[in-house]
């Protein structure tokens, strides 16, 4: 194994991610934009009449949904008035992918590393919609509960499903989708570091 490009490479990382993640972190209404747009037309679909509107505040996602409290304190659905049941989300806790996949990319010896940072941001796309509508979903079957379970009749099984998906859409996806893109777009550096890797990357 040739250690010199290995040690470039780390030291690249080392040295790109604190600039990737203040990028990421001072472009948060760019690039979770698109994400945004995409989660309200999809749980629109999936769960017609929970959300009034999803939108950005910053770095921030504000969720209105079509729930309130009566004068007795229950939830119902329309919401009395314009008192609705509404949560303010932290969408970076699960998009750090981004910069980590952007200081993978760019301390990666090779050509075309610009045209691979925007292929992988791209393949990033569906992992950062699921982690955001599974976020919004748990918020909705577990903050606003019954009322929004009973609305859209969702069974115990579905529940769990939610709750499984908000789980892998939070602690295990952002962590392992920019590895695995990085793999898949630098196999020509990784075969120079272990000549035999070629083999099982060709599989």
């Amino acid at each position: 194994m040739s250690q010199k490009p290995l040690y470039r490479f780390m030291l690249g990382v080392v040295i790109l991610l604190p600039l990737t993640f203040l990028v990421w972190y001072f472009t948060a209404a760019v690039h979770l934009a698109p994400v945004t747009l995409l989660t309200s037309a999809l749980l629109d679909w999936i769960t017609p009449d929970a959300l009034l509107w999803l939108k950005l505040d910053g770095h921030m996602l504000v969720l209105a949904s079509s729930f309130g409290r009566d004068a007795s304190g229950a939830v119902v659905s329309p919401p009395v008035g314009d008192d609705v049941l509404g949560f303010h989300l932290n969408p970076l806790v699960y998009s750090y992918s981004l910069p980590l996949l952007a200081a993978l990319i760019l301390a990666t010896p090779g050509k075309e590393r610009g045209l691979k940072l925007v292929w992988g941001l791209l393949l990033l796309l569906p992992v950062e919609l699921f982690s955001m509508v599974f976020h919004v979903l748990k918020t909705l079957t577990f903050e606003v509960g019954a009322a929004f379970q009973l609305q859209q009749g969702f069974a115990q099984g579905s529940i769990d499903l939610i709750a499984l998906g908000y789980q892998v859409g939070t602690l295990l996806l952002p962590m392992i989708a920019p590895l695995i893109i990085w793999v898949a777009l630098s196999r020509d550096f990784l075969t120079q570091l272990a000549p035999q890797l070629e083999k099982a990357l060709a599989r």
